[in-house]
């Protein structure tokens, strides 16, 4: 079980297969099995990434190498992420998740005029700047944000950790918006780890310092600076629920692949 962090990025094409960002936000060392897919162990657990880096949708071999992973590490827990879960498991797991990854085409990509004037006319109000410091005010908005959504307890996580990960990773950083007397109105945490794709991580817009269209200017400007790294689209994640899935769509969102989420424990053992 070799593990080959330039090859994985090289493949990749969901955010949970950048293995520095799931080993910080898992605790865990990542691992390559068959070439194909990554998993992240930890003490007594494993999380697998049941996406096939080649794409191929051999749920024979997916069935073979998460066995293979059970039997030679033998985890008290397993969490498995994939599109589809080989029928020969599926009582052997318990389903967690289920919903569809988003991603916005670049290299097909055609933005609604009236979202180009929304953009165009909120611009001339705020700036937005690139930078790697999650100050004061991005931790107030991350309270208040956190505050008046309803939001499960993993996507909590995502906005409560990934703050220390912008200082681990150089390819992950903040895109903020501020007003001309320097108030923060949003951010996006975004990663350009993957050699296809940029990735949306979380993003958060200010209802005490309220500026209408401030996420709808950053993504704009994520969208413009993917295109400037020559990705070919950016991974906005999975739908959430139906707000920003709206969102999502609005910019082009299209869902391209089924994500669901599965827990295995040792007492069902193959």
């Amino acid at each position: 079980m070799t593990y080959d962090e330039n090859y994985i990025l090289s493949m990749a094409y969901v955010p949970e297969q950048i293995p520095r960002l799931m080993s910080f936000l898992s605790g865990g060392k990542p691992s390559l099995i068959n070439k194909k897919y990554l998993y992240i162990k930890g003490k007594n657990w494993i999380i697998f990434i049941g996406y096939p880096l080649d794409k191929s949708s051999d749920l024979k071999e997916l069935e073979f190498s998460i066995k293979e992973v059970i039997e030679s590490i033998k985890p008290e827990t397993l969490w498995l992420l994939t599109e589809e879960i080989p029928p020969s498991l599926e009582k052997k797991f318990i389903k967690l998740e289920d919903d569809y990854y988003y991603k916005i085409d670049l290299e097909n990509l055609k933005i609604n005029r009236r979202l180009i004037k929304v953009v165009q006319k909120v611009s001339g109000k705020l700036k937005v700047i690139i930078e790697k410091k999650y100050t004061d005010q991005h931790r107030e908005l991350k309270d208040e944000f956190l505050k008046n959504r309803e939001l499960s307890p993993n996507v909590k996580r995502l906005y409560i950790d990934l703050p220390e990960y912008i200082k681990k990773s150089e390819k992950t950083f903040l895109l903020s918006s501020y007003t001309p007397q320097g108030k923060l109105t949003a951010y996006y945490i975004v990663d350009m780890e993957a050699k296809e794709f940029s990735s949306y991580l979380i993003g958060c817009t200010s209802k005490i310092n309220y500026i209408p269209y401030s996420s709808d200017l950053l993504m704009y400007e994520l969208i413009n600076i993917s295109q400037k790294e020559g990705k070919s689209y950016v991974n906005l994640g999975i739908g959430v629920n139906e707000g920003i899935r709206k969102f999502k769509e609005k910019w082009g969102g299209i869902p391209f692949l089924k994500y669901k989420t599965y827990e295995y424990h040792r007492f069902n053992y193959f």
